[in-house]
């Protein structure tokens, strides 16, 4: 007995031993702060909130953001201190990805298993490719990261229901100011003068202005001059202006070009009082501010219009709806399986490659992406007894009242929009709807979605103004009036400015940005003359010109590329 007695001890002990090592793993990570330099997030510091809590309950991890658009100088300070953090979100596959790769500052990850990691290795393989081209031709072969915005099928139109390139109007600006017509970019002022006369001061009485933008997003011309031209197709190529439909190309200094129509605009709504005159001061989450407390009648994408419209307004026939120039082809733009230009990698100075993939690997995950979008499962939105998604009550008030809406404590407290993740870069394109299923990633693709917003308004605008369209995307398409970008475009990989080249651009770009808002916030038209000449001078005397045609012969290259893989 004592044998059988010492021998059951033996195999539980054995046991133990066995099982302990297998319990810890599964429910014990050794906790790590993973170093995120960006050049897209609009913050800096810990993420928190309800993002930061789900980063932390599945992986223990916390993310720390470094960014350009906060800090101006994050870059540099990374690249002289030889660490650019754990992942690396970059704004380009270009200059600062070789300059990286120059330092020996991004990781190659040829010796990673990439297998351990399903969703990368399932959906990223273009994307990957993509970038180990790139590199290649750069000199330095291995594999370096993926783009972003990845298609799972080819040549898909980028949105669902509003388009990111897209005028969007208060309808009830619109209608209370007797639905004026608007056939050209030069009618724009006389347009929104006649809505902002028709709602001046929004409920809490503050002035409401019919326009207004914020320089965060510049190097070099005027986002929110530079943006009214992709209402006639153009997308950018760096500070150029390219249709890919038409293939014309916009030299923003040229006299008379398009850009310079677009400023002479705005300072005409600058003059008249639609403009508002904060803008060169504020920053992107005061714009958003304003935005949502209904200060602006026009808005510049169809991404930004959930800050203000709402179920409860939508009732009311109150909020912002996609209108078009009628001469107009706006952009639309196209998904690929090789994703878009901007890029995912790791610095070549992190401990933790395993860990930051696995983040990344989740983000490249349907609920991954649902939940970094949306808040979290069974909290903000769940799946349906029929395996489709659908937003809970809880989580429309979280989209439509960011600011406002508090989490509970036990899902990081504060309000939805301080939890909101900060990562601002995607991985798969979120408007694409799941080969094999009947729904987007994207919310806007859900039954819910098209139930929740048949509204007053959507119905009005689609009688009065819409001939029948039920959304942006559906205006573009039964009007047959946009300008639809080749995947091949997206595709290929831009060259890199030549070493004089970009010091040129380094001296004329900060000129261009300061003397473009001159030219808007001019409060004459010899003054708006004025500027606008001394902005070309200077910028032709740094050596303006010369850029332009090395940016020429790239875009004539990508040209080529699109004939040779047959795109129309």
């Amino acid at each position: 007995m004592k044998k059988i007695l010492s021998l059951v001890l033996t195999l539980v002990m054995l046991a133990t031993i066995a099982v302990v090592p297998a319990m810890a793993e599964e429910t014990y990570r050794e906790p790590v702060t993973l170093k995120m330099f960006s050049g897209l997030a609009n913050f800096a510091g810990v993420q928190g909130g309800w993002f930061g809590k789900e980063l932390k309950d599945r992986f223990n991890v916390t993310l720390d953001i470094a960014s350009t658009n906060v800090d101006g100088n994050a870059w540099t300070s990374a690249v002289s201190a030889g660490d650019l953090g754990d992942i690396i979100c970059l704004g380009d596959l270009g200059d600062q990805f070789v300059e990286g790769l120059n330092a020996d500052l991004i990781l190659d990850w040829s010796d990673i298993d990439l297998t351990q990691y399903p969703n990368i290795s399932a959906y990223l393989g273009d994307a990957i490719k993509k970038v180990s081209d790139f590199a290649a031709s750069k000199g330095h072969e291995g594999i370096y990261g993926f783009t972003y915005a990845v298609a799972l099928e080819e040549g898909a139109w980028a949105e669902l229901t509003d388009p990111t390139y897209a005028l969007q109007i208060r309808y009830d600006a619109w209608e209370k100011a007797g639905k004026p017509e608007l056939k050209t970019l030069e009618d724009l002022p006389a347009f929104l003068k006649a809505l902002q006369d028709a709602v001046p001061t929004n409920p809490s009485g503050e002035k409401v202005y019919a326009y207004g933008g914020f320089p965060d997003w510049e190097d070099c011309v005027m986002k929110f001059t530079w943006d009214l031209m992709t209402y006639y197709g153009y997308q950018e190529y760096d500070f150029l202006g390219v249709n890919y439909a038409t293939r014309d190309v916009v030299n923003p200094l040229e006299e008379n070009s398009l850009y310079y129509r677009a400023l002479k605009v705005n300072n005409q709504l600058y003059r008249e009082g639609l403009f508002d005159p904060e803008s060169t001061s504020q920053n992107f989450d005061t714009y958003s501010q304003k935005l949502s407390a209904g200060r602006y009648l026009m808005a510049m994408w169809g991404w930004i219009i959930g800050n203000y419209n709402s179920a409860e307004k939508a009732a009311n026939k109150d909020g912002f709806v996609t209108f078009m120039i009628e001469d107009s082809a706006p952009a639309m733009q196209t998904i690929s399986k090789a994703g878009s230009n901007r890029m995912w990698a790791l610095g070549s100075k992190t401990e933790n490659a395993e860990r930051a993939l696995e983040v990344i690997d989740w983000l490249c995950s349907e609920e991954g992406i649902i939940i970094q979008n949306y808040g979290p499962k069974g909290l903000c939105w769940d799946y349906g007894e029929d395996g489709v998604p659908y937003m809970t009550d809880f989580g429309w008030q979280c989209q439509e009242a960011r600011d406002t809406t508090q989490m509970p404590e036990e899902f990081g407290g504060g309000t939805f929009q301080d939890g909101e993740s900060k990562i601002n870069h995607e991985t798969l394109k979120i408007e694409q709807l799941i080969p094999g299923k009947t729904y987007s990633f994207s919310y806007k693709g859900w039954p819910c979605y098209a139930e929740h917003y048949a509204t007053a308004l959507s119905t009005a605008w689609s009688t009065e103004y819409a001939n029948g369209a039920t959304s942006g995307v559906d205006l573009y398409r039964k009007t047959g009036k946009v300008s639809v970008e080749s995947p091949a475009a997206i595709a290929y990989s831009k060259a890199q400015l030549s070493e004089e080249g970009q010091q040129k651009r380094a001296q004329f770009a900060p000129i261009m940005k300061e003397y473009s808002w001159k030219c808007v916030y001019s409060e004459t038209d010899e003054e708006f003359d004025a500027n606008w000449k001394t902005m070309v001078e200077t910028c032709k005397n740094y050596g303006y010109d010369d850029v332009v045609a090395e940016k020429m012969t790239d875009i004539e290259n990508c040209f080529k590329y699109m004939d040779e893989n047959d795109v129309k």
